[in-house]
């Protein structure tokens, strides 16, 4: 599986390179991808956001946009240090499972955070991952013609405090937290890629080959 890193990119430029890379794996001229990306601050609307879920008014003070997507899921915040992944995986050549494949990513992802010290697990109850009671990680993903697209953001080392101003996925008793929060340091980004490389490769080979 190969991995793109685009740096720091805004989420409507990072939209159209998915839509590149979408269309190139369904016509199968690229092989399954990861991308790896950051975006500088944003709030990002899944196809089943409601209205009340965030403060709009905090988010204009801060000159924060608020974008609607196509993926599945409710509201998040995307800003720099938090690792977001959009993997582009055909499932029809493996199983048509998309259920299995996002707890492929949960599994990968709490995988390669505890490979980087952060004790993170799934939670049976609800999507996503989690250290303890707190989420750590946001899942909000997309299919077309059995191709993923969207994917998994991961809280590294970015400000979390934007989401006091909305509830995490719609669900108001969610408390979230980071990796830097958990280990009271910054991680090395270059680091972290390469572990999320690794374990969400992985995690995808064992899956389905």
């Amino acid at each position: 599986m190969e991995a793109v890193d685009a740096g720091i990119l805004g989420y409507t430029e990072a939209l159209g390179l998915q839509e590149d890379l979408l269309g190139r794996r369904i016509k199968d001229e690229i092989g399954d991808t990861l991308l790896f990306v950051e975006h500088p601050a944003v709030v990002t609307l899944g196809r089943v956001s409601e209205e009340g879920a965030y403060d709009v008014e905090h988010f204009e003070r801060t000159g924060v946009p608020v974008v609607k997507t196509g993926r599945g899921g409710k509201n998040t915040y995307h800003a720099p240090g938090q690792l977001v992944v959009y993997p582009f995986v055909d499932l029809k050549k493996k199983k048509k499972d998309i259920s299995r494949y996002i707890d492929v990513l949960e599994v990968s992802c709490a995988g390669a955070l505890n490979k980087l010290g952060v004790p993170a697990a799934g939670n049976l109850k609800r999507r996503g991952v989690w250290v303890g009671e707190e989420k750590i990680a946001f899942i909000g993903i997309a299919v077309k013609k059995w191709v993923t697209y969207h994917g998994i953001s991961v809280n590294i080392n970015n400000d979390i405090e934007a989401f006091s101003f909305m509830d995490p996925c719609g669900e108001s008793d969610i408390r979230v937290t980071s990796a830097r929060e958990v280990l009271g340091r910054e991680l090395d980004m270059i680091e972290v890629k390469k572990v999320f490389s690794s374990e969400l490769t992985r995690g995808m080979e064992e899956e389905w080959t």
